[in-house]
């Protein structure tokens, strides 16, 4: 029998071929113009996010990594376990827009909206090749969701938008090497063809993965488009597929074991029952379509769910999807195969952030927005695709499309608004969630580098009441009592680390500074010594690298005690493990100078200033000259 084709599947014939909004196919100058419409309102949505600043864990991504820096941290992005993730397209793509951008925000985040903008593009090509009903409008709501911001206005969430930009161009591609394969001109020159986009699908793909590993998921999203096109599954067709989902499965099991022994994504919080973890898919593939029909409220941090397996009661999630599922299938008996194969796509492109694989983020909470930016493309396709094949008027349609758009519009500008800095965004999370402690936590760290200790301290003491478990909560006590120390507090602050050390140890140094500013110079040496000579329990770290993090405070309280001598030894073993620290440098040339060895000052304080200047930092070197002239003008 011959297969349907999907306009037999999914709506009226009007819709066979590439269609577009109503089911018309455009002319080339009309699919421009709708092209740049697209661009232009998207670029519209996004206009608070190019003047936003730095978040969260940006730092940790761009601002602070140090293999951003200089050509050698460019090869060794490429060597897994260099960076937070092995995501070496990302952090590449950060290297080279750092020498555009330097450290200046606005660079980054206009091409966080240019892709996006793009893959709305992609979406709208992408859905046009399939002859799915409203096409552009579809590449428009993908874009204007405000579901979507969490993905854009994050810069380090380039993962999303950068692997979403290359999973659509290899599915594109992978689309056109089926084209060619099967077309029943010259075999010969078909087959070259053919084989010529199936490299650059695979190479895209390949990209995709190397950007973010959920795009894991493109393989088996292309054996439901093949079934979506009334395509037999034969061999000769799915085998070309065999090495995507080898690459695929490879790259999403090293993610997950980084996830776990690298960014930290174990201990109580994910010690979860294979029950529990069936709970928490179940209310997540219910959670991200309402978000998708209602975004309202949108969080940075959701609650976390409270799990009760015991309660019967706690199951109605599971029976619920299960009942979706059933009525999805419904349709497929009468030919409609559109609503079960658009289920199927965003439960299987999701599936890696359901809860069954430990991703860092559980810590805080089950459900994230970002989660969610490629997956929300099947339900986008469902819901407006649906819409647009009963919607038989081509004007009532453009005006309901306008009124949704013009409204998608509104709420992304606002929810962009709230990634304008820190601040903006930590205090919006505890409006709509009071209970997040790690929002609490970490709008108090803005506010005391702020210098307004003071609320910082109000709001430490918040995320400490919320329970938020012994190792977030020995971070919380340990920044209440830096906070107690910036505060003059330091003898409250003295307690408070005497506690930590009491229950988690490692906090010697931190005594020892406390004792030095209460005038107790001999307590304070004696706690160095400490951590000089026992390891410190639960550090995690050897004790070579344990002793040379104590090297340098001891060397400048030596210092600060009239001391030079001692300070250069100290500094100086220091400096035959970290020749490169430009700070440590420094403080060795105080030491030697203050020791009357002024040459071996100078010969510091030079390579300082040549690693400072290499650094691209002005100000510090800036600085290091005035100190090397001092070093200079003492000499005999």
């Amino acid at each position: 029998m011959r297969p349907r084709s999907p306009a037999s599947v999914s709506g009226p014939a009007a819709v066979s071929g590439e269609t577009d909004v109503a089911g018309a196919k455009p002319s080339a100058r009309v699919a421009w113009g709708l092209g740049l419409v697209l661009c232009a309102v998207t670029l519209l949505a996004y206009v608070p996010a190019l003047s936003a600043g730095y978040i969260w864990d940006d730092d940790w991504y761009l601002t602070e990594n140090p293999l951003l820096r200089d050509l050698d941290g460019l090869r060794r992005i490429w060597i897994p376990g260099n960076t937070p993730q092995y995501y070496p397209a990302v952090f590449t793509a950060f290297w080279v827009e750092r020498r555009f951008f330097g450290l200046e925000p606005a660079g980054y985040h206009a091409l966080n909206v240019i892709l996006h903008a793009l893959n709305a593009l992609l979406v709208w090509r992408l859905c046009r090749k399939l002859s799915i009903p409203g096409a552009w409008f579809i590449g428009a709501v993908f874009a204007l969701h405000p579901v979507q911001v969490e993905s854009v206005a994050w810069i380090a969430e380039r993962k999303n938008v950068l692997s979403g930009f290359f999973y659509l161009l290899s599915a594109l591609a992978y689309l056109r090497f089926q084209e060619r394969r099967e077309a029943p001109a010259s075999p010969a020159v078909t087959a070259r063809a053919a084989w010529k986009w199936y490299l650059t699908a695979l190479a895209l793909f390949t990209l995709a993965l190397l950007s973010k590993t959920v795009t894991c998921s493109l393989p088996a999203a292309l054996i439901l488009v093949m079934v979506w096109q009334g395509q037999r599954l034969t061999l000769r067709r799915l085998a070309p597929l065999a090495p995507m989902f080898a690459l695929g499965f490879a790259l999403a099991m090293q993610t997950v074991h980084l996830e776990r022994v690298h960014v930290g994504a174990q201990g109580a919080e994910f010690d979860l029952s294979l029950v529990e973890r069936l709970l928490v898919a179940s209310k997540a593939l219910l959670f991200y379509p309402a978000k998708l029909l209602l975004p309202w409220p949108l969080v940075f941090v959701y609650p976390r769910w409270e799990l009760e397996p015991a309660r019967l009661a706690s199951f109605w999630p599971v029976v619920l999807v299960l009942l979706f599922a059933v009525l999805a299938c419904v349709p497929w008996s009468a030919g409609r195969r559109g609503p079960a194969l658009a289920l199927a796509f965003f439960a299987g492109t999701i599936f890696p952030a359901l809860g069954f694989f430990n991703v860092y983020p559980m810590r805080y909470s089950f459900v994230a927005d970002h989660f969610q930016y490629l997956a929300s493309l099947g339900l986008v396709a469902l819901l407006v695709g649906g819409a647009a094949t009963f919607v038989a008027r081509r004007e009532l349609a453009a005006i309901l499309g306008t009124v949704l758009l013009a409204l998608l519009v509104l709420l992304t500008w606002r929810q962009a608004s709230l990634y304008a800095d820190q601040e903006s965004l930590w205090r919006a999370t505890i409006r709509q969630n009071p209970g997040a402690w790690m929002a609490h936590s970490n709008l108090a760290k803005f506010l005391s580098e702020r210098g307004d200790n003071q609320q910082a301290l109000a709001h430490l003491g918040d995320a400490l009441a919320l329970d938020p478990g012994k190792k977030a909560g020995d971070q919380i006590r340990l920044n209440l009592a830096l906070t107690l120390g910036k505060l003059g507090r330091h003898a409250e602050a003295l307690e408070r680390f005497r506690e930590l050390q009491a229950s988690s140890g490692g906090m010697e140094v931190r005594i020892a500074l406390t004792l030095e500013r209460l005038g107790r110079d001999a307590e304070a040496e004696a706690q160095f010594r400490a951590a000089l000579a026992d390891p410190s329990e639960g550090s995690g770290r050897s004790d070579s690298a344990r002793i040379e993090n104590v090297m340098v405070p001891f060397g400048l309280h030596l210092l600060r005690r009239g001391r030079p001598e001692e300070a250069a030894e100290w500094l100086g073993r220091f400096l035959g493990q970290h020749p490169d620290d430009a700070d440590a440098l420094m403080f060795f040339a105080d030491a030697s100078a203050g020791a009357g060895r002024l040459d071996e000052a100078i010969r510091a304080a030079e390579r300082a200033l040549t690693l400072t200047r290499k650094r691209g930092d002005p100000r510090s070197a800036g600085l290091i000259e005035q100190r090397l002239g001092q070093y200079r003008a003492s000499r005999p």
